[in-house]
């Protein structure tokens, strides 16, 4: 905790959207390189089991309020862009909070949760400054927003604070988001306090346009021209965009010389469905479980993997405390101040995660001490089967990996600060570290069918869900349906609404704009 304005650190949290748990080239994918992010990591520290929510508004709302879902009322679903709601304006946010102490607040990118009325909107809720997007996702090049669920006309949905911004209209949305993160780092002046920024992506999310969802730019598909399937090569193309835009914010931060009172957080929002076990909307650790990459030269100890247990709930409350915000203590959290286990790779206190309960969808998951109780799946089980094996198409550039790493704009600004010679050695140890091995081919594994009961996972001996040990471990099959039901005593019911026609565009001037104020 830090007492003095100028002495508390910068915060700079980049998120990912829909990112596949796998397709990070530190993580052993030869397929896509991602060097910027790699040198993050590999400068700093990764957490190779960082749980988010399942989908993008539920891990939104928990990582700005530090509380699960069903705590306030946002467990189901994503919000939809019709939706009368957002997230509850009597939940006070994290940047609400950085602001009490003298913290100037920044949004760049995917907001996601909300802007039925205006008081939903990033400025009214702590952010001093937004350029980025309401809804879920948009088409990388116009600025537009075109639905499928409802016959509503396409809408425009970029804005800069609370007016429409069509300058960046035709640039690619990585691009932008990236180069406005710059921006605001670049113009931001330390006398007038720390900068808190959420640089919210919308890579790799499908764009807002049903008839072309995977949209790149030529200099990145000619980098993934080894992948065969089209589909696959697209969205490869889109996670160099994403890496590209990470190396853009930091090397701005190093232009701004900021680099040695600031921490960064790299995560992506969920898993995605790509190849492996699971994926996003789902109960599964395919969507829940991904990497948290870390930086900062006040971690005193980095340079490792990490395999401590850490919940996107947990970064709420390790900056409040860590930025000496003193009201966040009077209402429940359901994170934990984690800064030793960043900064010392301390043990950290969390022995449990809720990964949610869904009445609406009928499922509920739940980890303790290295098992995790699935009852009840969503979609009918569409998600709960293996999405394939990685297909061997090394990337060219994957032959000189360790040099790519040491030669990207993340490396190159951050290598200054490391605490000791890291060779290319050093990076391979490194990455066999974060590899996760699963035993498909094992002739005594149990199914798991969670829709006819529930299911139990010995996630340390079996981290791909695979062995269903529900029968074996009655006396633990009790207790975590006990913390379970312990859970649901204490939830919210899911806040969703039917769709309102009056968000229509076509009513709004053409827009996605706060429509029950107009």
């Amino acid at each position: 905790e830090v007492s003095n304005v100028q002495e508390k650190p910068n915060i700079v949290i980049i998120v990912g959207d829909d990112l596949g748990s796998y397709d990070l080239s530190l993580r052993g994918n030869n397929q896509i390189m991602t060097p910027n992010l790699d040198a993050l990591g590999y400068q700093g520290v990764i957490f190779n089991r960082h749980y988010t929510q399942a989908v993008c508004t539920p891990t939104r709302s928990a990582l700005l309020t530090g509380k699960y879902p069903i705590h306030t009322g946002m467990q189901h679903s994503a919000l939809w862009a019709d939706e009368p709601r957002g997230l509850p304006l009597n939940e006070k946010i994290l940047p609400q909070y950085l602001k009490e102490v003298g913290y100037r607040t920044h949004l760049v990118g995917k907001w996601h949760l909300g802007n039925a009325r205006k008081a939903h909107i990033p400025t009214q809720r702590g952010f001093d400054s937004y350029v980025g997007f309401f809804n879920g996702y948009l088409d990388y090049f116009d600025g537009t927003c075109e639905v499928d669920f409802a016959p509503y006309a396409i809408g425009f949905d970029f804005c800069r604070n609370e007016t429409v911004y069509r300058d960046r209209v035709g640039e690619y949305l990585p691009d932008v988001i990236a180069d406005e993160a710059s921006k605001m780092i670049l113009g931001h002046n330390p006398s007038q306090g720390p900068m808190f920024l959420f640089v919210s992506q919308a890579a790799v999310h499908t764009a807002a346009n049903p008839s072309d969802p995977l949209q790149t730019i030529p200099e990145d598909l000619q980098k993934v021209e080894h992948i065969q399937d089209p589909i696959r090569r697209l969205y490869a193309a889109m996670v160099r965009a994403l890496d590209r835009s990470v190396g853009t914010v930091i090397r701005a931060l190093e232009e701004r010389k900021m680099l040695e009172n600031t921490i960064i957080v790299f995560f992506s929002d969920n898993g995605g469905p790509t190849v492996g076990l699971y994926s996003t909307h789902s109960p599964w650790d395919g969507g829940l479980r991904g990497t948290a990459l870390v930086w900062s030269p006040l971690l005193k100890q980095r340079h490792y993997v990490s395999d401590h247990l850490i919940h996107v709930t947990d970064w709420f409350s390790t900056f409040t405390e860590l930025a000496g915000v003193p009201s966040h203590k009077y209402e429940k959290r359901d994170g934990n101040n984690i800064w030793s286990t960043l900064s010392l790779n301390k043990t950290p206190i969390r022995r449990e995660i809720l990964h949610n309960i869904d009445p609406i969808d009928g499922y509920s998951s739940y980890y303790r001490d290295g098992w995790k109780y699935v009852n009840g799946t969503n979609f009918n089980g569409t998600y709960d089967s293996w999405l394939g094996d990685m297909v061997q198409e090394d990337s060219p550039e994957s032959f000189y990996y360790s040099q790519l790493v040491m030669n990207s704009d993340v490396w190159q600004a951050l290598n200054p600060y490391s605490t000791r010679i890291l060779k290319p050695n050093d990076l391979e140890i490194l990455r066999g570290k974060t590899k996760i091995n699963c035993e498909r081919r094992n002739p005594k594994l149990i199914p798991c069918e969670p829709l006819k009961a529930p299911c139990l996972f010995n996630l340390k001996k079996d981290p791909c869900e695979l062995n269903n040990l529900a029968n074996i471990h009655p006396l633990r099959m009790k207790y975590m349906k006990k913390r379970v039901n312990d859970f649901q005593a204490t939830a919210l019911p899911p806040g969703n609404l039917p769709g309102d026609p009056n968000a229509d565009p076509a009513l709004n001037d053409g827009l996605w704009t706060w429509w029950l104020d107009r």
